[in-house]
């Protein structure tokens, strides 16, 4: 399972992903490739649940093995196990919540095995990050095919097999044969397709850790840069507002502190910020914006998504997805504030993010939990492994997926293989 494409060669990633590199096996590789593709495949029919948790459950023995062997000869970095922790706690915690029986306590050790074998580098991340990089540039690639088609022949090209979705999933088949329709059925006002992701928050949740990695973490190459470009332009082409901001969020501080030449390290310096390069650079991109917001339909609603409320008084994308779930949450008190209201949340009908859905289902001891593996990647991560954890806890507030199995175990990959090199840089350096 070799990746020949060009730019996907072995040495894409080289000194940026340095944890769990020995495991080369094909079962290794096709085990990286099913996390890679689980964010997907969690909305589509599989033998059990879902596709995503079909093909987990199906290398779980593989894994569980490999995981024995591991600890047993304490091959693994402990530093990883100390900040995997309060994730294992939370799923703990989850299991006996509210209720306990049988299907609860098999899947939080499931996970909890899964989660401590990412921790233990039982995953080869260098192939799995291969794996989502070459998924986010197809993305980017059909999302440009998709416009052409659509402006110059009116014509939706459809990539999203609607007929194998979940039930649970039929909200987003009329987005994804038109392009035009949200989930609530009502039209988007402009074209707004997005690949093979069921949505554009799905397309942006899935390639910003790689935009991180291919910018802001070591080594960074030529190769490198013109895959974030694609990636880049995945991401803005969504139309989605949190993607584009933060694909041009992640640019800016690649121009303002890093902006190395190749074969350099590539570490944050603040004295870059104030080169004359990198200063005009910024001004460019400052002007840049400015025309595109004037002269650029599609660049504008995007914008106006975000932060105009319109002339309808409708609410902005941010405050339709946090309003009623603040409303949720305000009458929360005493035992409920602490542990949760319920668990079963199928009659909310409206957006609940991972902040407010762990306080309603878990309360603050379970968004505690959650945030002590989150949020210290803020402060004792650099590069990627910072900026990746930043975005994140600041989404988690919009998006209900930073909380989900698959993008959490998505999100988990990327975070441990940075503390996996600030370890192996203390060790380096001194």
């Amino acid at each position: 399972m070799k990746l020949r494409i060009y730019g996907f060669r072995d040495n894409l990633y080289d000194g940026a992903i340095t944890y769990g590199l020995n495991n080369t096996s094909s079962l290794d590789k096709l085990f990286a490739f099913f996390l890679a593709v689980g964010p997907i495949l969690q909305h589509y029919k599989g033998i059990y649940a879902n596709a995503g948790l079909s093909m987990l459950l199906l290398m779980s023995p593989f894994l569980t093995l490999k995981l024995l062997v591991k600890l047993r000869k304490t091959d693994y970095d402990p530093y990883c196990i100390l900040a995997i922790t309060p994730l294992l706690l939370f799923q703990l915690y989850k299991m006996v919540d509210h209720t306990i029986n049988a299907g609860k306590t098999l899947y939080a050790l499931f996970i909890i095995v899964v989660f401590l074998a990412i921790a233990c580098g039982c995953i080869n991340i260098k192939y799995f990050m291969k794996c989502t990089t070459l998924i986010s540039t197809a993305a980017g690639s059909c999302l440009i095919v998709q416009y052409i088609l659509y402006y110059l022949a009116g014509v939706h090209l459809q990539f999203v097999p609607t007929s194998l979705l979940l039930p649970e999933s039929s909200q987003w088949i009329l987005g994804a044969q038109t392009g035009l329709y949200g989930i609530n059925g009502r039209s988007n006002g402009f074209y707004r397709p997005s690949a093979f992701f069921l949505e554009p928050s799905h397309l942006f949740l899935y390639t910003f850790p790689v935009l991180c990695l291919l910018l802001l973490s070591p080594n960074i190459n030529k190769r490198r840069k013109r895959i974030a470009v694609l990636v880049s332009a995945a991401m803005i082409l969504s139309t989605s507002g949190m993607a584009a901001a933060v694909a041009i969020g992640i640019w800016g501080i690649y121009f303002a502190l890093y902006n190395s030449k190749n074969g350099r390290e590539n570490i944050a310096k603040l004295k870059n910020l104030f080169s004359g390069k990198n200063i005009i650079i910024l001004i460019s991109i400052l002007i840049l914006l400015i025309i595109a917001y004037t002269q650029v339909e599609v660049f504008r609603n995007m914008v106006l998504r975000i932060f105009s409320s319109g002339s309808t008084g409708s609410s902005t994308a941010i405050e339709g997805r946090t309003r009623l779930a603040r409303l949720l949450v305000q009458g929360m008190s005493g035992k409920t504030l602490l542990m949760g209201v319920t668990e079963n949340v199928n009659e909310i009908n409206f957006n609940l993010s991972g902040f407010y859905a762990t306080l309603y289902k878990y309360g603050v001891i379970g968004l505690v939990l959650s945030y002590l593996f989150y949020a210290p990647g803020i402060f004792k991560l650099k590069g990627a492994g910072l900026w990746t954890s930043l975005i994140i806890v600041i989404i988690s507030f919009f998006t209900a997926h930073t909380h989900g199995t698959f993008y959490m175990m998505y999100f988990v990959i990327v975070i441990m293989n940075a503390y996996h090199m600030k370890v192996k840089n203390k060790t380096k350096y001194g």
